[in-house]
Order: C-alpha cells, then sequence, then structure tokens
C-alpha cells in the first residue's frame, strides 16, 4: 500500500525551508571525489576480469569484454532510469520537503523490482543481442557464457542502484565509495580463486562479479534504511499513484533510453569492430578499458553536478544552477587532460599492460590516438548531459543521442571499417562524441532547461 506522508512538524521531519547548495568548485568537488573513487572501483573490476582473461588469452579478453558490453546494454535502461531518483530526492531536499523525499525514494525503490521479471528474459536477450552482432562462432559462445551467469545478479544490482542513487541526491558519495571498493576486493578474490584456483576459466570470472555485485546491492538497501530512518522516517517500497507514474514516463524513461540508445549504438559498434577478428576487437577493448580511467573524473562531476543543480532549483535558484553546471564542465574538461597526454605519449606502454602482441600493440595505439581526440571535448559533453538531467530536460537528450548515435557513429563505422580498418571505426566514434558535446553545450547555454519541469 501506499505509504502516508509523514507531517512536517514531525520528529523525523527535516527542517522547513530549502536546502540551496552553495554550488562553489570546492562543493562540487567534495561530493564528486567520492564518486570519482566509486568509479574507478567499477572500471577497475572490468580491469581486472580483463587482466585475468589477457593471461589466458586473445579471444577471451575480447569476447568477455563484449559479453561484459551486451549485459551493460540490457541493464542500462533500467539503472539509468532508477539513477533520476537523485534528481527528484535532491529537488524535494533544495525545496524544503522531507515528505516529498521519503515519496520519491519510496517510488524508486519499487522501481527496482522490475529486476525480477528482467532476470527471467535476460539471458533471451543476451543471447538475442549476440547473434544480432555476429561476432563469429568462438567469440559468440565465450561472451555468452560470461553475460548469461552474470544476468543473475540483475534484481539486486537494480535494488543497490536505486538505494545509491536515492543517497546521491541526499548528497552522500561516500557510502558509495566505501560499498564500491568493497565490490573491488570481492570480486578481485574470488574471480582469482574461480579463475586459476578451481579453473574455470571464463565462466569464473563471471560468478566472482556476479556475487560481487549482487552483495553490494544488498549491502546499499540495507545502509539506506538504517542510515536515515532517523531523520527522514521509513524508506520503503510505494505503490506510484497516477502522478507520479507520470513524472516517471517523462522525465527517468527518456533519460533510460538515452543511455540505452548510447550503449546500444557502442555496443553495435564493437560488434562492427568484431567482424574484423579478435585482435581487432581485443585492441579495442583494452584500449576502451584505458578510455573508461579518462571517464572517471567526468562522470563523478556529472553526477554531483546533477544533483546540487537539481537541489539549486528546488530552492528556487536557476541562475546558481546554470553557474554548477558551466563550473563541472570547465573542472571535468581539466580532469581529462592527463589521460589524454598519456594517450598521445604512451599508448604502447599503456597497451602492453594487457597484452604484448605486436599486432595489439600497434591497432590499440591508433586506438588510443583517435581517442586522445575526443576526451576533452568528451568530459563537457558528459557533465552537461548529467546538468539537463539535473534539470529534468531528458527529452532533448534522447533526441540528440539518438540522431549522433545511429545517424553518425553507426553507419560512419559500418563505412569505415572495411576501408581504414579500426581505426576508421573510431573516427566514426570521434564524430558522434563531437556532436553530442556540442548540442549539449548548445541547450544548457540557451537556458531552455529552465523551462522543465518533474
Amino acid at each position: 500500500m501506499p505509504e502516508a506522508p509523514a507531517p512536517a512538524d514531525t520528529p523525523n521531519a527535516a527542517p522547513a525551508g530549502g536546502l540551496a547548495p552553495q554550488g562553489s568548485t570546492r562543493e562540487l568537488a567534495a561530493l564528486a571525489w567520492p564518486l570519482v573513487l566509486s568509479n574507478l572501483a567499477y572500471t577497475a573490476v572490468g580491469f581486472t576480469d580483463t587482466l585475468y582473461m589477457g593471461r589466458l588469452g586473445v579471444l577471451e579478453v575480447g569476447a568477455v569484454g563484449l559479453g561484459s558490453l551486451v549485459l551493460f546494454t540490457v541493464a542500462l535502461p533500467f539503472r539509468s532510469a532508477l539513477g533520476t531518483a537523485a534528481t527528484f530526492v535532491a529537488r524535494s531536499l533544495g525545496s524544503g520537503d522531507p515528505a516529498g523525499l521519503r515519496r520519491w525514494a519510496g517510488v524508486f525503490l519499487s522501481l527496482s523490482l522490475t529486476g525480477l521479471p528482467l532476470l527471467l528474459i535476460a539471458p533471451g536477450l543476451i543471447g538475442g543481442l549476440l547473434r544480432l552482432l555476429d561476432p563469429g562462432p568462438d567469440i559468440l559462445g565465450v561472451a555468452r557464457t560470461y553475460a548469461v551467469i552474470r544476468s543473475l545478479e540483475l534484481p539486486l544490482l537494480l535494488l543497490g542502484s536505486a538505494s545509491l542513487a536515492v543517497m546521491l541526491g541526499l548528497g552522500n558519495t561516500r557510502t558509495p565509495m566505501l560499498l564500491s571498493w568493497m565490490l573491488v576486493g570481492v570480486n578481485a578474490a574470488l574471480a582469482g580463486l574461480f579463475v586459476f584456483g578451481f579453473h574455470w576459466g571464463v565462466a569464473g570470472a563471471a560468478w566472482g562479479s556476479m556475487i560481487s555485485v549482487s552483495l553490494q546491492g544488498v549491502l546499499a538497501f540495507g545502509l539506506l534504511l538504517r542510515m536515515y530512518r532517523p531523520q527522514y522516517g521509513r524508506l520503503w517500497f510505494v505503490r506510484l499513484n497516477r502522478t507520479e507514474s507520470r513524472s516517471v514516463a517523462r522525465v527517468s524513461l527518456p533519460a533510460g533510453l538515452t543511455d540505452l540508445a548510447d550503449v546500444g549504438a557502442f555496443t553495435t559498434f564493437l560488434g562492427i569492430i568484431a567482424r574484423l577478428g579478435p585482435t581487432e576487437l581485443a585492441a579495442s577493448q583494452i584500449a576502451n578499458q584505458f578510455a573508461s580511467f579518462g571517464f572517471l573524473p567526468a562522470f563523478a562531476l556529472s553526477a554531483s553536478t546533477s544533483s546540487l543543480l537539481s537541489r539549486a532549483l528546488g530552492a528556487g535558484r536557476p541562475d546558481l544552477a546554470a553557474r554548477i553546471g558551466w563550473r563541472g564542465a570547465a573542472l571535468s574538461a581539466g580532469g581529462m587532460l592527463p589521460l589524454t597526454l598519456a594517450f598521445l605519449l604512451i599508448p604502447s606502454t599503456l597497451i602492453g599492460l594487457f597484452n604484448r602482441d605486436p599486432d595489439v600493440l600497434a591497432l590499440g595505439a591508433s586506438v588510443l590516438a583517435v581517442m586522445a581526440g575526443y576526451q576533452l571535448i568528451d568530459g563537457v559533453g558528459i557533465v552537461l548531459g548529467g546538468a539537463l538531467t539535473g534539470a529534468g530536460d531528458t527529452r532533448f537528450r534522447l533526441l540528440v543521442t539518438l540522431g549522433g548515435a545511429w545517424l553518425v557513429m553507426v553507419p560512419g563505422a559500418a563505412w569505415l571499417t572495411p576501408r581504414y580498418g579500426v581505426t576508421g571505426a573510431w573516427g566514426a566514434a570521434l564524430g558522434y562524441i563531437v556532436l553530442l558535446s556540442v548540442g549539449y553545450a548548445w541547450r544548457f547555454w540557451s537556458g531552455r532547461w529552465r523551462q522543465a519541469t518533474l
């Protein structure tokens, strides 16, 4: 049954009045740095699996990377939609509405239960996507084994995603950070034991990651209930009413579809590369692992900018919200600079940490050179995209992403790859990222996001 909102004068209610952020660089950094470490932890999980697979062979490296991406694609629209819980909770926090805050937390916890039916259809979706990508029978079999085992984590993954998003909306990024690094340690130990101790190979890496992610989801939910009950009352599942369903459809659903369009296109993009052979796929997978390190500050600043901007709008300060958005984008571009230089100066050294095959080294270095061309502008686009999400302007993001991903990147890669190989494919990705970032920057500069409502 729906939970009745508590009156504002109950002992568990937050103080009356809004809670506007300062919008300073220090405040953004204080919220973002734990998220950088959280994102580093998630990257470390993929890094660990790729490193372990590198000891087994080139085929395993590429196949596990492709299987991970397919699973990520299946889960992403749900995870991204649940991530907008931070926007709704932060808006309630900024406007001084503890009952609304509690209600929205319950709404997104309830929405996380979609992980149960998703679990039932995930193996079929994974198999269908892999067959559609047609990476070759050897790669397909290994990738499917890995992804189907990992799909068992989906219900607890989504429950944890909703719980962590509520924490972010409340300004808590340290608890997610600690849980993320717990995930890294448990995954490294279990995967190492299963892969090399029990000799389970790719399946061992999948079981280690599945158990680790599930444990994180359980702990995130338990800590959310325990930590915030004294201040906000009982955060629990609720039945959505018609108004809440419309808000979710207007804001959360486009956010989920945006990320699905983006990652779905990237999955198709990797499928095009996979047709070149396991060497090209492995080189792209290794290069992409390093690129993911560049995204750490960008995605952290995107999440913190989104949360603070939403809180500023809740407090009735759109001018402050605009300053937060531009400041976050500038900080993100600066954070991308060191990796850009590394890609240009020491590409072979980086690729060689994973695999010393001469062909992989040469192809991986060429991919890193293309990636260096878009790191800075991608950092700006990632943060301004998060800012638009914090404002509730998610439909614009969906339209730009659909157009750029499926009209620029995928057709471009399909045309360029047979002619220029793996470097041509990544050139198409460069064009897409530039288009996306310029579109987000224009939208934020125009100020039309101020008209969006939750």
